[in-house]
């Protein structure tokens, strides 16, 4: 029998349903699986973890005892854990965490990681970033202190010149058609998951009747949809703010965030949505793929006003897969596959061009990229997902990887 062993320090918001995706596709090769992430952090949804510990298909290893709960760890510390597992095959699932851990085997002295290595990268956002002169000097003079962990350096040179994992794999098709080395990786998003667990949490479908409701209400309303916890670098707020501005109306599916500092005075904007019941929001985590797709198909665009954000959002996936269009900034991965494959809109960060694009973007009809959306998420599929992932944990050369044209 193989083993396999699946490093994840951090389990928390998309990185728990990865782990899942992984493990169960290893599972089914073959493999005996251990799964190492920090098991002690506080996490609003733990149902992957739970399910796992309840059937028993793979040994979970706590990483906090380890630096930075496991993300910190060193190149003897890892040594010592692949040998615990009698590692055939390890898996990163957010390589992006440990380009220090990798880098390390370039050093003299330092022993190669066991058997054969993937990582998975979710973020080689510098191949987005044009850095002008000054910025360029500043990123030079930093260089020789910065090496082990500079995300350009690693991606460009060090990864192919050293062979520091057997195989490396992207979500962001665009990175790969400039890279030979690189793989593709349809994103993991929740679909794949679904597929697997096919629960059903019935409780969660009082907010069916509720969501029903509150359109009938606002029926001559544009509809704000957010799906998932607030968060200020995904536009929890900007969303508010435009539902009070253009007398729209706004759902939140998922948790509030008392943590998080927005732009906007949120009390202010959810007051004057609640006066005129044009405010529907859960604080719960949902779960139930019925409840899910309702909340997704209430809305015929959604609107994803991220900041500062350059890579793969598993929301955006989602509302395609269910055939809604999207408007969302220009750069990173999210603004090249809108543009590239007619998903929907994009604006800039320009003043001015957000709102300028949303009411065009309103103006359009759903229907003008329904067949784009639809030959796009031909390659975005639980289908082609495991098909990648076979070929690579399997080392196949018969099997080919999925390719976006």
């Amino acid at each position: 029998m193989r083993n396999a062993l699946i490093y994840s320090p951090i389990f928390d918001g998309h990185r728990q349903m990865y782990v899942y995706v992984l493990a169960h596709v290893l599972k089914e090769l073959g493999f005996d699986v251990f799964i190492a992430g920090n098991l002690k952090a506080t996490l609003n949804d733990t149902s992957y973890i739970d399910r796992i510990r309840k059937d028993k298909w793979a040994e979970l290893i706590d990483t906090s005892i380890y630096p930075g709960n496991g993300l910190d760890i060193i190149n003897e510390e890892f040594i010592e854990l692949q040998n615990k597992c009698k590692t055939d095959l390890t898996v990163f699932a957010e390589a992006d965490h440990h380009l220090s851990l990798f880098n390390a085997q370039v050093l003299h002295g330092r022993r190669r990681l066991k058997g054969r290595t993937i990582g998975i990268f979710l973020r080689p956002f510098y191949f987005y970033k044009r850095l002008d002169f000054l910025d360029r000097l500043r990123y030079l003079k930093h260089l020789p202190s910065n090496w082990k962990t500079d995300t350009y350096l690693f991606h460009e040179y060090l990864l192919k010149q050293f062979r520091l994992i057997d195989s490396a794999l992207y979500i962001d098709e665009n990175f790969v058609s400039h890279h030979s080395y690189s793989h593709w990786l349809p994103d993991v998003f929740q679909g794949y998951a679904e597929d697997i667990l096919g629960n059903e949490n019935s409780e969660e479908r009082i907010w069916i009747d509720r969501v029903n409701d509150f359109k009938e209400k606002n029926k001559d309303r544009f509809i704000f949809l957010y799906f998932g916890t607030a968060q200020k670098r995904r536009g929890y707020d900007l969303l508010l703010k435009m539902s009070v501005e253009q007398d729209g109306c706004f759902i939140h599916c998922g948790l509030n965030n008392l943590n998080e500092k927005f732009d906007q005075d949120l009390d202010v904007l959810k007051r004057k949505l609640e006066e005129q019941g044009r405010l529907l929001e859960t604080n719960q985590f949902i779960s139930d793929p019925m409840s899910i797709e309702h909340f997704f198909k209430s809305v015929t665009q959604i609107i994803l006003p991220y900041r500062n954000f350059w890579g793969s959002s598993g929301v955006m996936l989602q509302a395609l897969g269910y055939g809604i269009p999207v408007l969302v900034p220009e750069e990173g991965i999210m603004g090249y596959r809108v543009k590239k494959y007619n998903l929907g809109l994009t604006y800039s960060n320009e003043n001015g061009s957000l709102s300028s694009q949303l009411k065009k973007f309103k103006e359009c009809s759903a229907d003008f990229f329904k067949n784009s959306i639809a030959e796009y998420m031909k390659y975005q599929t639980p289908a082609q997902l495991k098909k990648a992932l076979i070929s690579v944990f399997t080392n196949s050369k018969t099997i080919d990887y999925p390719i976006i044209p």
